[in-house]
């Protein structure tokens, strides 16, 4: 992944224009899927494959940044905006001291994220982990409502989450 981060971001005058970079070609260069890929898929996987999910996508965002020494991480977040509804996963970069929220999906306003969770990848971010056996869920409702109009994001500003 180094040698691919390089040679396609790796002449880019700072890190803000890298990780823009990095986004904007994940987003343009994969096929948003659901069900093409599982929790074992890896970075270099999406990268062959062309296609994924949140997931995959922001795999592939951290892995690419981290492979150019911009720190980087996922954070699993409530995306109101996201249609059908279901948990999200974006990277974050620190850039200037501070993290930076990027989503390479494009699915949903990063400035109406809730942030759940943070790790370095998705299994840090799992919502439920068992160790073996089949685990069963008692019922859970979650409601959550956005007052007026969801923000319109250009995908080019940095963005925090709160």
């Amino acid at each position: 992944m180094a040698g691919f981060a390089g040679t396609m971001f790796g002449g880019l005058p700072d890190p803000a224009s890298t990780v823009r970079a990095i986004r904007d070609w994940v987003h343009d260069h994969l096929s948003y899927e659901p069900g093409s890929s599982g929790p074992t898929t890896d970075a270099a996987d999406t990268l062959l494959d062309g296609r994924g999910v949140c997931r995959d996508y922001a795999h592939l965002v951290t892995t690419l940044c981290r492979a150019l020494n911009v720190p980087a991480r996922v954070a699993a977040v409530y995306a109101p905006g996201l249609s059908p509804m279901d948990f999200h996963l974006v990277a974050e970069t620190a850039l200037d001291g501070r993290w930076r929220v990027w989503d390479a999906t494009g699915l949903a306003p990063r400035q109406s994220l809730i942030r759940i969770a943070t790790g370095r990848d998705a299994a840090d971010t799992a919502l439920a982990t068992t160790l073996s056996g089949w685990l069963t869920m008692p019922e859970l409702l979650i409601t959550a409502v956005a007052g007026g109009d969801l923000p319109i994001d250009d995908h080019t500003g940095l963005v925090e989450l709160a």
